[in-house]
């Protein structure tokens, strides 16, 4: 386990939260450790869709909740850590032109909410600010 990451048990605890208590969650990590987790393997990163077919990036606080929503799917597969900073600058705009939004801390295809560019900016913002 890396020295940044939480245990199976503290993972499925975040897990079992509700949406509104996952997203408070997942904004105070990120801000707190200047880091996020998206999920993917060497040459590409994971993207959803949801009901309504637009593109999402799931993201999550830790990498050892990633791993539980993921792990196994598809061999090579793995938790990918970017740092806050980097996410808004580079990925944000990459975003963007792929037309995606954010879903927030996914647990069983359930996003605990999915938030447009432009909102995830602010509230990142907001919540590096209040750091």
């Amino acid at each position: 386990m890396a020295a940044d990451d939480i245990s199976r048990g503290e993972a499925e605890r975040l897990r079992g939260l509700d949406d509104a208590a996952r997203v408070a969650r997942t904004f105070e990590v990120i801000a707190g450790r200047g880091e996020l987790w998206v999920w993917g393997d060497e040459d590409e990163i994971l993207f959803t869709e949801d009901a309504r077919r637009r593109t999402l990036l799931p993201i999550w606080p830790h990498a050892t909740v990633a791993r539980l929503e993921n792990e196994g799917d598809v061999p090579g597969e793995h938790a990918i850590r970017i740092a806050a900073d980097v996410f808004l600058k580079e990925w944000l705009p990459q975003l963007e032109d792929d037309r995606a939004d954010i879903a927030i801390f996914p647990v069983e295809e359930n996003n605990a909410a999915v938030l447009t560019l432009a909102e995830f900016h602010s509230r990142m913002t907001a919540a590096l600010r209040l750091n």
